[in-house]
């Protein structure tokens, strides 16, 4: 017999569940320094080697093996005989880039806001050495939150939820995966705990009404991309 809630929580907890976790143990330890929450940064694209090439081959390394819990999720919900459209269409592509438009603007006002007001730590997108790889390895790194967030956070939560709780509304599916989300940005501070939370009410929304997980895939990979390898280029302008 299947046991749904355990290949949810097993899921979760080799990949963002964990991530919650070291979450909020990090923002413990900011809010207890001495710089506190304004004083502090962090970063989330870090070398792995001193080495150029040896750094790359950890990078790949690094990404592939973070999306082995997502294959775990596809793997669980093939055998509940559950499609989530995962493989994009022509039209995915239109909300995928209309979505980093409509929300990812508002989401940077908010960030820069936030750091005027001591409300969040400083994020660095990447110290990552100036390779040839280098944008290779930042795309990369922006299709694996897309990949880990979208199908883990929002649909395989959305549907192994409807699985063990048949009862639950749109609204309380909505909300858990959006709160779901923020838990595990709030090592960068209180403003992406609201601003993920925010973006989840809607990327939950769009899944359980359009039944379609590509095109947040392609909306996530494209605002990460676009800080990951984009912020250096705008970051003097920014005042922050």
């Amino acid at each position: 017999m299947r046991r749904h809630s355990f290949e949810l929580w097993l899921t979760l907890m080799v990949s963002l569940g964990a991530s919650t976790i070291y979450a909020v143990l990090s923002l413990l330890r900011i809010l207890n320094s001495t710089q506190g929450l304004a004083g502090s940064s962090t970063t989330i694209n870090r070398p792995l080697a001193q080495q150029g090439w040896l750094d790359f081959i950890s990078q790949l390394a690094s990404i592939s093996l973070s999306l082995v819990p997502v294959l775990l999720a596809l793997y669980f919900l093939r055998l509940d005989r559950i499609s989530i459209g995962l493989l994009p269409k022509a039209k995915d592509f239109l909300w995928g880039l209309g979505l980093p438009i409509a929300i990812g603007i508002p989401g940077i006002a908010l960030y820069v806001l936030a750091v005027q007001l001591g409300l969040t730590a400083r994020v660095i997108p990447s110290s990552l050495g100036d390779y040839w790889w280098t944008p290779l390895i930042l795309f990369l790194a922006a299709l694996r939150a897309g990949l880990q967030e979208e199908v883990i956070a929002v649909a395989f939560l959305a549907k192994k939820l409807e699985l063990i709780r048949p009862g639950l509304t749109i609204a309380a599916v909505v909300l858990i995966s959006s709160l779901f989300r923020a838990s595990y940005h709030l090592y960068q501070g209180f403003s992406a705990f609201i601003g993920n939370f925010l973006m989840g009410l809607v990327f939950a929304y769009l899944f359980l009404r359009g039944g379609r997980v590509a095109p947040l895939v392609i909306a996530h990979t494209t605002m990460n991309t676009a800080v990951f390898i984009g912020y250096p280029l705008v970051a003097p302008y920014l005042p922050i």
